[in-house]
């Protein structure tokens, strides 16, 4: 059976030219890159000195910003990340867009430097007249740094291209979102609520009702393309495959990492705690940090995702935040339950009884949350006897073909969460599918499925979402499930030829039946009614016309010879009378004879028979089956192979092997019989057995046919 293949476009653009043309672009944008790093590694530096000057001035402690001390780290990180990205993507906006975050990182640590410069009493800022500009900047150059990364990295990951143009509207409702935002943060006039006294200079009195409604608009819209850029990477994510799914993978680990720790921090958000003070200098880490993680994910999701098994990482990541979370809770219920117990706080042997309990279940908890967390990911991979074992119990519960190889592609499908298994049993030359689970897959993986070294089938897998190749275990486990499922297939497929077979014996025993009744209704029950009638007339005739009834005598002795004719060869039908009355042997011997008899002359056909004695007795059905199979053989060599010669062989040991060859021209240059050859093939396979014809090599043509030999 020939597969089609799916269809790959062919690229016009040589690849090899354009991925030289990318490389020399990266280069001279690298050479750039490194002179603005230098340029922001010099500001930066200069940022940070000027917030530790502040660190050691600050008369009270409570004044000082924490996450000033962060902004130029953050700057120098998405500096790095930019230019890895630029350097082997030159052409993904991506690195683009990390550069003009780390840019607003460095913008705002400019302004917050000569906002603390100020307010530690130096006066060439005032001089310079940086000091308004510098709290203008501050209140709005902040936002592109936290939305960026959140709204068009999520569009543009991981090739730089959205997903359809169809998403391009989410990508101005984001942009133009982010612009009005900053426009009402850099417009609004009154004072800036970051610095308390401290007035927007650029402010525009008066507009204070418009300014709102363009923020509630660009809320709106900066959410609609926050929401639709989430959205677009979960449709990227469902519909990729092979490396994209890879890249895909990290960028969803790392939002699912924020996400959960998003939500542990909702009770601090909701008990004040990230109000103000320390509080909200922490809060702005966090997230600043959490921010970061996506971006740190991305750039490893394009540049080295092949250097890192992310499935690992989330594995790990699973296993050990559960184990974190159990411990946690252990260990409170043991400390809560010790206390109501005993009546006592604080005191340390209840806090020795919660760690030694925590660290005696440790291993045990964590084995058991690893074989979940493995379960859950890859199936039952890492439990093959159980896979085997449910696989075998399935099957012993099953009997017909369908329901079995339905119970085989189910079975390997959930135990090893494949997307795509398919059965496949041969069929001539090709191979035929059977049963099918899930939704086929481009490129799946073939496993032969065989029965004592013959190949009977296939198994057709889909690789897990992600995966580029099955792992070790993966593959040690299917080629044990193919094992026992080549075992399965072939059994299967002996059941549907015995089906088969018993529906054609029951087919032409009904077909033999139809057939006598034709030919006694038609034949032998006509004549017999005429010579009952012919029987009444001579009885008249004797007595009225003698002579008459003399030559209607002789019309009935005709009759009657040519309906004991038709009874013998309804008879010889049924089973050949020279069977019963000679033998197989001597029966072989006297058709041959009679097929041979043109060999009393010259160049006539020479039959020998060949076979031990003595010759037992064998079951009817092997008889007739061997006798029919040589008759047939021998008029083909009469009729088409022009031999001189003909050799028929029986001999016997668990089953009867019959021969016929000749010299004559073969296969190749004769024609043999079809319907004849099929019939021959028909009666070895009732049986159960083989039947085979192939040319000789000194030419001439041999039959061969082996027929099991069961009792009566």
């Amino acid at each position: 059976m020939r597969e089609t293949q799916p269809f790959i476009p062919i690229s016009t653009t040589d690849p090899v030219a354009e991925t030289q043309a990318d490389a020399g672009l990266g280069r001279k944008l690298m050479r750039t890159a490194r002179l603005w790093a230098f340029v922001v590694a010099a500001l930066v530096l200069l940022n940070f000195a000027l917030a530790v000057y502040r660190l050691l001035r600050a008369a009270d402690p409570t004044t000082f910003f924490t996450h000033q001390l962060f902004t130029p780290f953050l700057t120098l990180i998405y500096v790095r990340l930019g230019s890895a990205i630029i350097a082997q993507r030159p052409k993904n906006p991506i690195g683009w867009i990390f550069l003009g975050v780390s840019t607003c990182f460095l913008l705002t640590g400019l302004a917050v430097s000569i906002i603390d410069a100020h307010e530690m009493g130096l006066t060439v800022p005032a001089r310079l007249g940086l000091v308004d500009p510098a709290h203008w900047l501050n209140n709005f150059i902040w936002l592109p740094a936290q939305i960026l990364p959140l709204t068009f990295v999520f569009l543009l990951f991981p090739d730089g291209h959205l997903p359809s143009p169809r998403w391009r509207p989410i990508g101005w409702a984001a942009g133009a979102g982010l612009g009005l935002v900053m426009l009402v943060l850099a417009a609004h006039p009154g004072p800036l609520s970051d610095w308390g006294t401290a007035a927007n200079p650029y402010g525009i009195s008066g507009a204070e009702a418009v300014l709102e409604a363009i923020l509630s608009i660009g809320g709106l819209l900066l959410g609609v393309g926050a929401l639709g850029s989430m959205l677009a990477v979960l449709v990227r994510f469902r519909h990729s495959r092979g490396s994209e799914r890879a890249q895909m993978k990290w960028l969803i680990f790392a939002v699912g990492v924020v996400l959960i720790l998003s939500i542990f921090t909702i009770p601090l958000w909701l008990s004040g705690a990230f109000a103000s003070g320390l509080g909200l200098e922490v809060s702005i880490i966090l997230t600043n940090l959490m921010t970061l993680g996506i971006a740190l994910a991305v750039t490893v999701a394009i540049v080295r995702y092949r250097l890192y098994d992310i499935d690992i990482l989330i594995n790990r990541t699973l296993v050990y935040g559960l184990m974190t979370g159990v411990v946690f809770l252990i260990y409170a219920l043991v400390v809560g339950a010790a206390t109501l117990l005993f009546e006592s706080q604080g005191n340390w042997l209840l806090t020795l009884l919660a760690t030694g309990l925590v660290a005696l279940l440790f291993l045990p908890i964590r084995n058991r949350l690893q074989r979940g967390v493995n379960r859950l990911l890859y199936g039952q991979r890492d439990e093959p006897f159980a896979v085997l074992a449910q696989l075998g119990q399935r099957l012993e519960q099953t009997v017909a073909a369908d329901t079995l190889y339905q119970t085989i592609v189910e079975t390997v499908a959930q135990a090893l969460r494949l997307p795509y298994v398919a059965l496949q049993t041969c069929r001539g030359e090709g191979f035929e599918t059977v049963e099918a689970y899930g939704r086929p897959v481009a490129d799946p993986v073939s496993l032969p499925l065989t029965n004592q070294g013959e190949v009977v089938g296939r198994l057709l897998t889909g690789r897990r979402p992600g995966d580029e190749e099955f792992s070790a275990a993966d593959r040690q486990l299917l080629q044990n499930i193919a094992r026992q499922a080549g075992a399965a297939v072939y059994n299967a497929r002996l059941t549907s030829e015995l089906q088969r077979s018993r529906q054609q014996l029951v087919t032409g025993r009904e077909e033999e039946r139809r057939r006598l009744r034709r030919d006694l209704h038609d034949g032998l029950g006509p004549s017999l009614a005429s010579l009952l009638l012919e029987a009444r007339v001579l009885r008249r005739l004797i007595r009225d016309d003698p002579a008459a009834a003399e030559t209607l005598a002789d019309e009935m002795q005709g009759d009657i010879r040519a309906t004991i004719e038709d009874i013998r060869r309804v008879v010889h039908e049924l089973r050949p009378p020279a069977l019963d009355d000679l033998g197989l042997i001597p029966a072989i011997n006297v058709m041959a004879g009679k097929l041979g008899q043109p060999n009393g002359s010259p160049g006539g056909l020479q039959v020998r028979v060949a076979a031990p004695e003595p010759w037992p007795g064998l079951p009817a059905a092997v008889e007739v089956a061997a006798y029919r199979i040589v008759q047939e053989a021998l008029t083909n060599v009469v009729h088409h192979a022009g031999a001189r010669r003909a050799t028929v062989r029986l001999w016997l040991d668990d089953d009867l092997h019959v021969e016929v060859s000749d010299n004559g021209v073969g296969i190749n240059g004769g024609r043999v019989g079809g319907l004849g050859l099929r019939s021959m093939r028909e009666r070895a396979a009732e049986l159960g057995g083989a039947f085979a014809i192939a040319p000789l090599p000194e030419g001439g043509t041999i039959v061969r046919a082996t027929l099991p030999i069961r009792g009566e």
